[in-house]
């Protein structure tokens, strides 16, 4: 437990430095994830595509207040992929799981 503790503890002191569009990436997976998980327990198609279009909005003000970042494309576009993949990948988990 001590190994996996301080490993995580080091990749969390390490990713101040890591650039601004994998910080996207992996903040975008996240809520992608958070996402999937909150549409695996609807019961609607509307409610699980309501979640993703909701986790995508909430991350745009992440991005542009957050890391700062003005171009459009990394505000809009970087991640966006990754948010829905991630989506998708934890809905199909756990309804398999649960479901």
């Amino acid at each position: 437990m001590e190994f996996f503790l301080g490993n995580f503890i080091a990749i969390f002191l390490h990713f101040r430095n890591v650039d601004v569009e994998d910080k996207i990436l992996l903040v975008r997976g996240i809520l992608g994830s958070i996402a999937g998980v909150i549409s695996a327990f609807s019961n609607s198609f509307v409610y699980a595509v309501i979640a993703v279009l909701v986790s995508y909005i909430i991350s745009i003000p992440i991005v542009t207040f957050y890391f700062k970042i003005k171009r459009n494309w990394l505000v809009f576009g970087k991640g966006s992929l990754t948010l829905a993949i991630a989506w998708f990948l934890i809905l199909v988990s756990v309804y398999n799981v649960f479901g």
